[in-house]
């Protein structure tokens, strides 16, 4: 059951990665290009990015507390979490930079939606969702590099 969770969450992460690229890029040019409709297409791009992180958010809690076999590492103090590198990286950093991509995230839909110019739409949209997308990078970056 692990396995398959894992893989979820990773197929998922993959096309969460795929679709906020897409996102960034179509309201960067929407921005840049002062185009006059922020159309359906860009509301079902930040809807299938918020939700996937959602989804991300909800099976990294079941993997991580419920299903991750991490209670081998018989974890008893703070320090014994910094030792284990990887723990670290999977309790501390990914968690948080994820939090903060969703939190991003979920702010920028709530300026978009209640924006009424379709500038100010494509403006916020790059910018939360911009700084979302390079988050997450950086979390799949740092998780690179500890590798």
């Amino acid at each position: 059951m692990y396995h398959l969770v894992l893989n979820i969450h990773i197929w998922t992460s993959v096309l969460f990665v795929v679709i906020s690229i897409v996102l960034t890029v179509r309201v960067t040019r929407g921005f840049f290009l002062k185009k006059e409709l922020y159309g359906r297409t860009c509301i079902y791009l930040e809807n299938s990015f918020i939700l996937l992180l959602y989804l991300g958010l909800i099976l990294g809690f079941l993997l991580y507390f419920f299903m991750e076999p991490a209670n081998k590492y018989a974890i008893t103090s703070v320090a014994d979490v910094n030792r284990i590198l990887s723990l670290r990286f999977w309790s501390i950093e990914h968690f948080s930079v994820m939090l903060f991509a969703l939190i991003l995230a979920q702010i920028g839909k709530i300026f978009t939606s209640k924006s009424i110019s379709h500038h100010a739409k494509y403006k916020y949209a790059m910018i939360y969702y911009g700084w979302a997308t390079i988050a997450t990078l950086a979390s799949m970056g740092l998780y690179l590099a500890n590798r």
